[in-house]
């Protein structure tokens, strides 16, 4: 067995330990007629208050605090866990009220969007390694413009030296956007060869009414229209990663907000304070 395969085998079984004993608590508390919603409530919201040190300690790297991906890991199953607490808060029924509505839509938001952050974190790693070379994202806008430019100039050097226009017709009607597209962050979502193979089937039916000389042109375009391919689903991998922060983050900061306030509201309510 692999330290990956171990690491997570032991964090899966203490979730499941951890989550049965709260269970059991909470079922005693219940049955028990003890405030439970004030236990499980506190409980939650020191568990969101602990999850947020995972965004401090990225920043804070140099700090001996284990390794970050341990800390990961923790963020993970502490997430899965919260789900549980969350549940067993609100005793499984839909919340009612403005402010139960809220907090509920606002975690929902805060759950969905960790596992949809855990998923491209964990898919896009490889799929961007197997379409090229690491690219830095700022570089990336200027290597999209040095694409084009390298392309235009293939076709005015078709134009020039074969009297021809074939390309340049091609280039005009299905070319020239697709090289100054700039894809969006969801494009990433796609297959890395998504409409890669139908403009290239394209370009050899053209190929078909073209010289040897513009043939050979005709390849290099070929091989320009993959490099922008693979350069477009990294900008828009990148940016998805970059981009799912952009919501986990301020939601979370927001649920703790609000979940302060519920609380203080709920413990007047009940006569706590």
């Amino acid at each position: 067995m692999s330290p990956l395969v171990a690491r997570r085998a032991l964090f899966i079984t203490g979730l499941l330990i951890v989550s049965l004993l709260t269970s059991s608590a909470w079922h005693f508390l219940r049955v028990s007629l003890r405030p439970d919603a004030i236990y499980t409530g506190l409980l939650l919201l020191l568990l969101v208050f602990g999850l947020t040190f995972f965004n401090a300690r990225k920043k804070l790297p140099f700090l001996p605090l284990a390794r970050a991906s341990t800390w990961l890991q923790i963020h993970i199953y502490a997430g899965w866990f919260c789900v549980l607490i969350f549940l067993l808060h609100i005793h499984f029924r839909f919340p009612s009220g403005a402010m139960e509505l809220t907090l509920a839509a606002i975690f929902c938001v805060v759950i969905v969007s960790g596992i949809f952050g855990l998923y491209i974190s964990r898919s896009f790693p490889p799929r961007m390694a197997l379409s090229g070379e690491a690219l830095l994202y700022e570089r990336i806008p200027a290597l999209r413009c040095y694409i084009q430019e390298n392309v235009e100039n293939l076709i005015r050097k078709a134009e020039s030296e074969t009297q021809s226009s074939t390309l340049g017709d091609f280039y005009v009607e299905r070319l020239q956007r697709f090289f100054a597209n700039v894809p969006s962050a969801f494009r990433a979502l796609r297959s890395a060869d998504s409409g890669l193979q139908a403009l290239l089937a394209e370009l050899n039916a053209v190929s078909r009414y073209l010289n040897e000389q513009e043939l050979e042109i005709a390849h290099e375009i070929r091989d320009w229209i993959e490099t922008k391919q693979n350069l477009d689903f990294q900008y828009a991998a990148q940016r998805l990663l970059k981009l799912w922060l952009f919501v986990h983050i301020p939601f979370t900061y927001g649920l703790i907000v609000l979940g302060v306030m519920h609380g203080i509201v709920a413990g007047l309510y009940a006569g706590r304070f």
